[in-house]
Order: structure tokens, then sequence, then C-alpha cells
């Protein structure tokens, strides 16, 4: 199982990303980095699986899921 204070990218998405509330909360969380925005609503971020887990409880409309490649479509 993977370290939950090593960092790891995960994407997330919701109504806090749009309107800001969640930039303006990481303004407080230095350790937290902005990767990319991938849409007006979806962030990618660097951050430790202690930290997702805070956002998830903080933010209670948003989804924080683990980046992980896309499988092609044509894969079995």
């Amino acid at each position: 199982m993977a370290d939950p204070n090593a960092p790891q990218e995960f994407i997330v998405q919701g109504e806090p990303v749009k309107s800001g509330q969640l930039a303006d909360h990481l303004s407080n969380e230095p350790s937290v980095k902005r990767v990319g925005q991938v849409a007006p609503d979806v962030v990618i971020l660097s951050m430790t699986k202690t930290q997702a887990d805070h956002l998830r409880s903080t933010f209670r409309t948003i989804v924080v899921e683990p980046n992980a490649p896309l499988k092609p479509f044509d894969a079995g």
C-alpha cells in the first residue's frame, strides 16, 4: 500500500473548484501543489492521502480521486 504521507497526484472536481473556494482554502495549505487545471471545475493537485481525505471532509460536494493514466477505449 502507498505511503499516506507521500505526495501523489489527485484529480479534484466540483463547484468549490469553479467558485474559487478551494483555491482560497489551499492558500493556507502550502504543501498542497496545484499541478494543472483541466476544466473550470477540475484541477490536479499534488498532496498526501491524508490531505486528500481532509479536503473530502471539508468540501462535501467535491470528488477527490487519485490521478491515473487513462486506458484506451479498446483496452480489453
